[in-house]
């Protein structure tokens, strides 16, 4: 089988190989941001996360917001705005950030996460099935192969309310696990 490249288009072919931020030695008291690239649902899911990691591992959420310039409204086929990334570096210490759950929204969700992983924020993106293998080969082909991803059943826009958040409760073990897994 042939490997197929995904390249951004507006970036080198060749992105500089980079690690992922440290792992914490442990999450009690850590602030949590959601990054929602406003997909439909990706905020309910993404929230949800947080909100179930709070319980369960006594982080904060601090830090909710669209990845829009200034906190607006999102277009998830664009990285994260500047100001966004900053606000976040600043008020957060892990990152939950999606959906990456079609094309061009799954290369961004992952492309955030690499940018949070640089700044040294321990950073997630949630997936779907259907889009895994394409948000693991856009990780390796965006210089970070070990991505923290959290993946969750397709698909999240036609999915009513209570069916993703039970998603979300039954995955927040995952969540945690790949904020405190430093050997990838």
């Amino acid at each position: 089988m042939t490997a197929t490249r995904i390249y951004r288009p507006d970036s080198d072919p060749a992105p500089e190989p980079t690690r992922r931020a440290a792992a914490p030695a442990g999450l009690a008291g850590l602030r949590v941001a959601v990054v929602d690239n406003g997909k439909p649902n990706a905020g309910l899911v993404m929230a949800r996360l947080a909100e179930t990691l709070s319980g369960r591992a006594r982080t904060r959420t601090t830090v909710v917001t669209k990845k829009g310039p200034a906190g607006r409204s999102a277009n998830a086929a664009i990285p994260a705005a500047p100001d966004i990334v900053e606000r976040v570096v600043a008020g957060a210490d892990l990152v939950i950030t999606g959906s990456a759950d079609c094309g061009s929204c799954t290369a961004y969700s992952v492309y955030d996460a690499i940018e949070f992983e640089r700044r040294g924020l321990p950073a997630v993106v949630v997936t779907t099935t259907k889009f895994e293998p394409i948000a693991r080969s856009m990780a390796v082909h965006f210089g970070l192969p070990g991505t923290r991803i959290l993946v969750l059943p397709h698909p999240f826009g036609a999915t009513d309310a209570a069916t993703l958040r039970s998603w979300a409760d039954a995955a927040v073990e995952d969540l945690a696990g790949l904020y405190l897994d430093a050997a990838r």
